[in-house]
């Protein structure tokens, strides 16, 4: 994205954020969340025609972006509300909604003792919209070595937020064999073999090429590095807003709305992840505007999670541990610091032949 298109970003959802504090007035609210949802549709559109990185089936991808500003929109729209009117609005789309999540709802370590009829009650429909996702996400990072990274890092994430979310709550068994290993590594391979099969072109996030590991571009250039970070980072929050906004919103595990939700993120993403690619290669005949979108998506889907906690479903109002959170905040500012330095000190070979060649004139 271009500078003026992130800075466009901070003003407009800085502005959101401010005039879309808690009021108790309906009406008011949502004649605020139209305006909101209005004003947002005609920033999306001021920014040129696009024209997508997927060269073939243009009109099906433009269909796919726009799809996705109108989910923003109503995103938008919702962020105007208070939390009562927001939840049950939710039932215009199924009148089953509107009552709370219930705090007692299945957790994963009720009965840990490995035995089959344990691990066949853990294979329900969560179970299958785990593999279906992991699928997805072969699609949208095309790369088997950041895959089966995240894979780990997922069971990571999920003991990190276990002391609020219980629905993280898991048996070891549970998190080797049927997430890491089945769930996970399976549908991995599956989602790769099939991009493969369909001649779709697989990315290399890391730089790895023919180098060994200490040589791979990730470690010396800060597209790589920034690139990699972006999407560890972009599906970590997508991830658990995904379980946040269902719970603030009142929304049920089997309803409609979840799996739609996943499928115009899988949308965005392949059109978000193509187009880093693209500058991640150093190609520049492309937009911006799926990166741009993907981010008011996760700052719009964070802030309602953290807008509508009051009388959330299935939450713990806890402390995070020191164990858990100080890691957490040390890994954040370690990458923030290195792609800081790859960027803006460390200098690349030619940028310093170049300067010597001035320094000499």
């Amino acid at each position: 994205m271009k500078y003026q298109e992130q800075i466009l970003f901070i003003i407009s959802f800085s502005l959101l954020v401010y005039y879309s504090q808690n009021d108790y007035d309906d009406v008011k609210n949502r004649y605020k969340g139209i305006v909101g949802a209005m004003l947002f549709i005609c920033m999306m559109g001021s920014l040129r025609t696009y024209n997508g990185p997927i060269k073939t089936w243009q009109y099906f991808w433009r269909f796919v972006y726009w799809l996705g500003v109108t989910y923003n929109a109503f995103l938008v729209y919702l962020s105007f509300q208070n939390e009562i009117e927001a939840r049950q609005l939710m039932k215009l789309g199924d009148s089953k909604l509107g009552v709370p999540v219930v705090k007692e709802m299945h957790t994963y370590d009720d009965n840990c003792e490995f035995e089959w009829i344990n691990i066949y009650d853990n294979l329900d429909h969560y179970f299958l919209v785990h593999c279906v996702n992991w699928f997805l996400v072969a699609f949208l990072l095309r790369d088997a070595w950041l895959l089966n990274f995240w894979s780990f890092f997922d069971e990571i994430i999920e003991l990190s937020w276990q002391h609020i979310l219980p629905h993280f709550r898991e048996c070891w068994w549970d998190h080797v064999i049927l997430d890491f290993l089945l769930g996970n590594t399976v549908f991995i391979f599956i989602g790769l073999y099939v991009s493969r099969k369909l001649r779709i072109e697989q990315y290399d996030w890391l730089g790895r090429g023919d180098r060994p590991i200490h040589k791979w571009l990730l470690w010396s250039d800060h597209r790589y590095f920034g690139s990699t970070i972006a999407n560890w980072g972009s599906v970590t929050v997508n991830f658990l807003t995904g379980f946040f906004i269902m719970n603030q919103l009142w929304i049920q595990p089997k309803c409609w709305m979840v799996v739609y939700r996943l499928l115009v993120w899988f949308g965005m993403g392949m059109l978000s992840w193509k187009e880093t690619w693209m500058t991640v290669k150093g190609e520049t005949e492309q937009t911006g505007w799926a990166r741009y979108l993907v981010m008011w998506s996760l700052a719009i889907e964070t802030y309602i999670s953290i807008k509508f906690l009051k009388d959330a479903g299935n939450i713990q109002y806890v402390e995070t541990p020191g164990y858990i959170l100080y890691p957490w905040i040390g890994t954040i500012l370690f990458c923030l610091f290195y792609w800081i330095y790859l960027r803006y000190l460390k200098q690349e070979p030619k940028q310093k032949q170049r300067r010597n060649k001035l320094i000499k004139k």
